[in-house]
């Protein structure tokens, strides 16, 4: 059975992000960025759901109501299965591979006095030094800004990463971004705002359009079959 949508690509970026900063509400908009080498349209409702689908993808993911759901097609039929809880016990196992770059923690974070213009929007540029969860420590930079949109889609891709991959390390990693700066433009080269707009979606991008089936549930059934 093909993995379902962002099972593969859970990328160190994307882990990375999900433990800086903590949860907000946000204002409605959409935003394209480059994550992990690959092309992700971001939708989010104000204070609500959020849709994540790759360039060119058919398959996307819908966080809502407190569940993730993955949405793909198998010939002209949607499915959708909830994995949230499926995808957390992975992030919990991807932690223990020696070679996963997983941060444990941020250990500083200092202001260049620098800036740079990303997707027209000016931020001023930050060094972040973590440690992973191997102990070793890993410098990166940072742009940063006080921009409301980016801000608001920063909560809202943080809103869908954690609900994917829990929690259990963000109240040790909060507060460590200066907290009149925590939208993300920039993290190293493996996170860019290519565009956004605070321009609210439409409802119907957040509408599932099938009922949903546990991952977990059908993997199980799977295993029961395999014993007959």
């Amino acid at each position: 059975m093909r993995a379902p949508f962002l099972l593969r690509p859970l990328t160190r970026v994307t882990i990375l992000l999900a433990a800086l900063l903590p949860l907000a509400a946000q204002a409605g908009g959409t935003a394209q960025v480059r994550a992990g080498g690959q092309t992700t349209q971001l939708a989010w409702q104000t204070g609500g759901a959020v849709r994540l689908s790759q360039e060119q993808k058919p398959d996307y993911l819908i966080v809502r109501d407190g569940k993730a759901y993955s949405v793909s097609m198998r010939g002209p039929t949607p499915v959708v299965m909830e994995v949230g809880g499926l995808l957390q016990g992975l992030g919990a196992l991807a932690q223990s591979r020696p070679n996963q770059y997983l941060p444990d923690r941020v250990d500083q974070v200092q202001d260049t006095g620098r800036t740079e213009t990303v997707a027209g929007i000016t931020g001023h540029v930050y060094r972040l030094t973590v440690t992973d969860t191997q102990g070793r420590s890993h410098p990166t930079d940072a742009v940063l800004t006080d921009d409301r949109r980016v801000v608001d889609m920063t909560s809202s891709y943080l809103a869908s990463m954690q609900m994917l991959l829990g929690q259990a390390k963000t109240q040790q990693l909060t507060g460590a971004l200066p907290a009149n700066r925590r939208g993300i433009l920039r993290l190293g080269q493996d996170f860019v705002v290519q565009s956004i707009s605070g321009q609210e979606p439409a409802p119907s991008e957040f509408t599932l359009p099938a009922q949903p089936t546990s991952l977990q549930n059908l993997l199980q059934g799977l295993q029961g079959l395999q014993k007959q």
